[in-house]
């Protein structure tokens, strides 16, 4: 294949850009960018610039080798991987008026538009810099502040490989996308990091999220459901530090199938949630929870429909229907579950199947319809009424 190189010099930096091959994302045919070691000046406009000009020849792979390239927003584009080697860090400004495009304030990876076939991968580093967006909201909470990666309305999205951590929120974003993999990331960031979800996808189809080890200030996971959301597996997953495997708390849209497998919890605030409220509930159905481990979990399940209570006219009510664990152990937990639903919406259909939890408090169960317990042992003693399980307005149940 004929290969026409473009050298731009500037700022110290060289960018050599090789004919992108179209059609394919193959990493030896596209673009390489090298920075200057300790160069700190924005690598923006030359990322920038890579992937304009791979898009406009049908697509290609835009390679960051060792160094750290500190930029501004960067608009991702269809038939594009952004590869980051292992010794390389995208690091977004550090400095806040950075993330301003224009006269808006942009996320650091952002689309425009529906876009097709794009992956972020590569072994390195993607770091938001958030500590001057932290200090500014904890100084006054109205701050609005960017998220990492914040994709929409993509299909066929990957994001692999990666260690990712310090967004000013949330880090990785799907949002509205269909077919999205997440696999093997490691975000890592501060405890006291405010609002700095994890992994949060919204109104998507079609989401597998494997193998990645996620600690930070907030949700680990959130699932947002404000419009229609279905179809998403975890599978494989450690969840440090953080507030849990979330669902909600917009739930407005409606969520169908989530499916969670194989998964570690150590010392999270909670484990299994599902947070909605009046004003922005909806139905959430067919959650199947199988294989997980959790260790010092505070709060190893919560169902909690007054999470939140924004109520519109009408009320938009959270319901839950077809609630599956199966071979859950926890231990060194805070409370075995709670279960609160609505007198106006009931919990339906609970099943909790060779479960084994070790907590200083029992489980509360109120609000709902068709609770079965099959071998089910919590504070190392089988469940009866009235000493490890309470319940309040509850009818259905099978296996106290």
């Amino acid at each position: 294949m004929n290969k026409h190189y473009f050298l731009l010099f500037g700022f110290l930096h060289l960018l050599s850009i090789k004919t992108c091959m179209a059609n394919t994302l193959d990493d030896d045919n596209d673009s390489t960018l090298t920075v200057a070691t300790g160069d700190t000046t924005l690598q923006t406009k030359y990322i920038q610039n890579a992937i304009n000009y791979c898009s406009s020849t049908g697509g290609g792979t835009i390679r960051l080798t060792a160094g750290v390239y500190r930029t501004a927003p960067l608009l991702m584009k269809s038939n594009i991987t952004l590869r980051i080697d292992s010794a390389a860090t995208l690091q977004g400004s550090p400095i806040m008026a950075d993330w301003t495009v224009g006269t808006t304030l942009r996320n650091l990876l952002y689309t425009s538009g529906n876009l097709t076939n794009v992956r972020i991968t590569g072994q390195g580093t993607i770091d938001g810099s958030g500590a001057p967006w932290w200090a500014a909201f904890n100084a006054n909470n109205a701050v609005n502040r960017p998220r990492l990666i914040y994709l929409s309305n993509v299909t066929n999205l990957t994001i692999d490989s990666l260690n990712i951590q310090n967004s000013p929120t949330f880090h990785i974003v799907p949002n509205n996308c269909r077919n999205v993999v997440i696999d093997h990331i490691t975000i890592n960031t501060d405890k006291n990091s405010p609002n700095t979800d994890g992994i949060d996808p919204s109104g998507c189809y079609n989401v597998l999220i494997t193998n990645c080890s996620v600690s930070v200030g907030d949700d680990n996971i959130a699932i947002k459901a404000g419009s229609n959301c279905q179809d998403i597996t975890v599978a494989n997953c450690t969840f440090g530090y953080g507030h849990g495997l979330s669902i909600g708390s917009e739930t407005n849209g409606g969520y169908n199938n989530l499916r969670v497998t194989g998964c570690t919890f150590k010392s999270t605030t909670n484990g299994i949630r599902i947070k909605s409220g009046p004003g922005i509930g909806g139905l959430v159905s067919n959650t199947y929870y199988s294989n997980i481990t959790m260790t010092g979990v505070t709060n190893p399940i919560v169902v909690d429909f007054t999470y939140a209570n924004t109520v519109t006219t009408p009320p938009k009510i959270p319901a839950v229907n077809n609630f599956f664990i199966n071979n859950l152990t926890v231990t060194g937990s805070g409370n075995a579950g709670t279960f609160l639903g609505l007198t106006n919406s009931l919990i339906q259909n609970i099943v909790l199947t060779n479960v084994n939890i070790a907590a200083k408090k029992g489980m509360a169960i109120s609000f709902a319809n068709g609770v079965t317990f099959k071998n089910v042992i919590i504070n190392k003693a089988p469940a009866k009424n009235g000493t490890n399980v309470i319940t309040t307005s509850v009818t259905g149940i099978q296996g106290f």
